[in-house]
């Protein structure tokens, strides 16, 4: 946690950035799972359609790859919308 006076620095560097350079602060506002968010999506299911694929092949590193890239995928949407709720 970032306490009162280091908020109040925070806010004030943002607030210098979007007065010097408007497009430069639009462009880092704007979180990279919100512009991606279906390359997100279709890399997880692609990992959850490898992690089965590879169960029923019986093929372990297809199901590892597939479980990660699944794991992956649903963390960054789990934790972007955890992050925009709070």
């Amino acid at each position: 946690m970032l306490s009162q006076n280091e908020r109040r620095q925070l806010e004030e560097i943002e607030r210098r950035l979007r007065n010097d350079d408007p497009r430069l602060a639009n462009r880092l506002s704007v979180d990279w799972v919100v512009r991606k968010r279906w390359l997100v999506v279709s890399a997880g299911i692609l990992g959850l359609a490898l992690f089965v694929l590879g169960c029923v092949c019986a093929s372990g590193t297809l199901a590892i790859w597939g479980f990660a890239m699944a794991a992956v995928g649903s963390g960054l949407l789990i934790k972007h919308r955890t992050r925009r709720r709070s």
